[in-house]
C-alpha cells in the first residue's frame, strides 16, 4: 500500500526545474545561432555550457531520488516507458548541449565548427523540446492523481520551462556584458513579458479547470494551492516572485541591475512552481480507505464533536437526580 506521502520528492522537483531551464537555454541560444544573430557568437558558448552543467545537476538529482541509485543505468533499458525516453534524451541533450558550447571557444582546436555548430543545435533543440514537455507527460501517466491529469499540464510546463530558460539566458547574458545587446533586450522585453503573461493565464485556467473537473482529489489539490499548506508557497513563490514583481519591473526599464533581479525572481517562482505542483498531486483513495487519514483539523473537530458527545449523554444519564 502507498505510504502517506508526495509522489515526487524534493530531489525530483529539483531535476524538474533544472532540466527544464537547461533544455529551454539551449534553445533560445540555438534558436539565436541558427538566425544569425550575432550577439550569439558572444554568449552562447557559456549559455550551453550552463545548460548542460544545470541539466547534468538535474540528472544527479534525479538519481539520487531512485531508490537503487547503483543501478540508474536500468532506467535506460526501457525506451518504450516515458521515464525512459526521458533519461535517454537526458544523457543525449547534456553529450550535444557540451559539445555544441565547444564550437564557440577559439582554444577548441575545431572551432568554430560551423558545420558541426548547425547539426548539433538542430539536434539539441530537438532532444531540448522533448526533454522539456516531458513532466508533464510523465505527471499525467499518473492516473491515480487527478490534479495532474489536466490536459492544459503540457502547455503550462513547456511555457515554464520557457521563462526559466530565459531567466538563465538573460542572466549569463549579463554577467557577459551583453544586458544591452538588441537580441538580449528583445529577449528580456517582449518575449519574457509575453510568456509571464501567458503563463499566468494558463496557470489560473488550469487550476480553475481542475477545480471544477469534478474530481475530489483535484479540488483538494487545488485548495491546498490556494488556500492550504502550500498556499505560501504558491502566492508568495510562483505568483508575487515569479509573475507579478517581474511584471511590474517592466515600468522601470531594462537597465542590467534590473535584469539581474528580475532573472533571479522567475527563477526562484519557477522553482517554487515545480515543487507546488508535485506535492498537489492528492493520490485517489482506494476503496476503504478514504478515511484512513485525518487532517489535523479534521481530528480537532472530530475530538470537539465527542466531547460535546459526551456532555449531552452525562446530562441525560444525572440530569434527571437532581
Amino acid at each position: 500500500m502507498e505510504k502517506r506521502q508526495e509522489y515526487f520528492g524534493a530531489l525530483a522537483a529539483g531535476y524538474f526545474f533544472l532540466a527544464a531551464m537547461g533544455a529551454m537555454m539551449f534553445i533560445v541560444a540555438a534558436g539565436l545561432d541558427l538566425t544569425g544573430n550575432a550577439v550569439a557568437e558572444l554568449i552562447n558558448g557559456w549559455v550551453t555550457l550552463a545548460a548542460a552543467v544545470v541539466t547534468g545537476i538535474g540528472a544527479l538529482l534525479l538519481t539520487v531520488e531512485l531508490s537503487k541509485k547503483m543501478k540508474f543505468y536500468l532506467v535506460m533499458t526501457k525506451p518504450s516507458s516515458l521515464m525512459g525516453l526521458g533519461s535517454i534524451t537526458m544523457s543525449a541533450f547534456v553529450a550535444i548541449a557540451f559539445v555544441y558550447s565547444t564550437t564557440f571557444f577559439d582554444f577548441i582546436p575545431w572551432y568554430p565548427a560551423h558545420g558541426l555548430r548547425g547539426v548539433l543545435a538542430v539536434l539539441g533543440i530537438i532532444a531540448a523540446v522533448v526533454l522539456a514537455a516531458y513532466p508533464g507527460l510523465e505527471l499525467g501517466e499518473a492516473r491515480g492523481r487527478a490534479f495532474w491529469n489536466g490536459s492544459g499540464l503540457v502547455p503550462l510546463f513547456l511555457v515554464n520551462g520557457a521563462v526559466s530558460g530565459i531567466a538563465g539566458v538573460l542572466l549569463i547574458s549579463t554577467i557577459l556584458g551583453q544586458a544591452q545587446s538588441p537580441a538580449v533586450l528583445a529577449l528580456g522585453g517582449g518575449v519574457l513579458f509575453g510568456c509571464l503573461a501567458v503563463q499566468a493565464v494558463l496557470l489560473a485556467g488550469y487550476l480553475m479547470g481542475v477545480h471544477s473537473s469534478g474530481a475530489e482529489e483535484g479540488r483538494r489539490a487545488v485548495e491546498a494551492i490556494l488556500r492550504g499548506s502550500l498556499s505560501a508557497k504558491f502566492w508568495w513563490g510562483v505568483v508575487v516572485s515569479g509573475l507579478a514583481v517581474p511584471l511590474l519591473l517592466y515600468l522601470f526599464g531594462n537597465s542590467p541591475a534590473l535584469t539581474v533581479i528580475k532573472a533571479i525572481l522567475i527563477l526562484i517562482g519557477c522553482a517554487c512552481f515545480r515543487c507546488v505542483f508535485l506535492q498537489a498531486g492528492v493520490r485517489r483513495s482506494l476503496p476503504g480507505e478514504e478515511n484512513e487519514w485525518m487532517s489535523v483539523e479534521e481530528e480537532a473537530q472530530l475530538g470537539l464533536r465527542l466531547e460535546q458527545r459526551w456532555k449531552e449523554k452525562e446530562t441525560w444519564l444525572y440530569g434527571g437526580n437532581g
